[in-house]
């Protein structure tokens, strides 16, 4: 149609299907629902619609707003790569476990740095026979696979010649050992910071 029909055409074919007419009788369905529904305030359908694992959410003061990133983790290093090793894998929280909520994925910030960065030594380096993988939520053939250094070089050259196609600024190896690893089990830590967890006395040990 795209290709070789028109605007009356598609109006032609609506009309034929009667899809007006359904569609009228579809909405006037849910209309009646919401009308006729026992949860009669916002409060009452935000709880209608919260699964089990809701939560409240932190708010600071602005003072903190403005004070960003930096004041709560303090400022970032100039050694980008060696303070995401120390981040990582010497940090008083880099060996505690937990258990993603997504995937069930059992690991640990050192792990998590040494499967992204230096997947060739194998899970030996961090004490396991084999790396910690997905136990819900994804079947055998797409759980995740380590990439060694190789395919990393393969994938940044790849988004740096797009990039530069766009005339964009290119990416370097730690920005993308940040993506890779944010894709992974760190999302939650990163977002325990990035979205105040840091000011919340109830967040994960972790």
């Amino acid at each position: 149609i795209g290709r070789s029909g028109s605007r009356e055409v598609v109006l032609e074919l609506l009309r034929d299907g009667d899809v007006t007419s359904t569609l009228a009788d579809r909405l006037w369905d849910e209309f009646r629902q919401v009308a006729d529904s026992s949860a009669a305030t916002g409060e009452e359908w935000n709880t209608k619609f919260s699964e089990k694992g809701q939560f409240d959410m932190t708010f600071g003061t602005m003072d903190i707003f403005f004070g960003g990133l930096e004041g709560l983790i303090g400022s970032p290093s100039v050694h980008v790569l060696a303070a995401m090793r120390a981040e990582h894998s010497d940090a008083p929280d880099s060996t505690i476990k937990w258990t993603t909520g997504n995937y069930g994925v059992e690991t640990t910030a050192r792990t998590e740095w040494c499967f992204v960065y230096s997947p060739e030594e194998g899970p030996e380096q961090v004490g396991l026979t084999s790396w910690p993988t997905e136990t819900k939520n994804a079947d055998e053939h797409k759980r995740r696979k380590p990439r060694d250094r190789s395919a990393l070089n393969d994938i940044l050259g790849d988004l740096n010649r797009k990039l530069k196609d766009l005339n964009q600024v290119e990416l370097d190896v730690t920005e993308l050992l940040g993506a890779v690893l944010y894709t992974g089990p760190m999302f939650e830590k990163y977002n325990t910071v990035n979205r105040g967890g840091a000011l919340n006395t109830e967040q994960p040990e972790f």
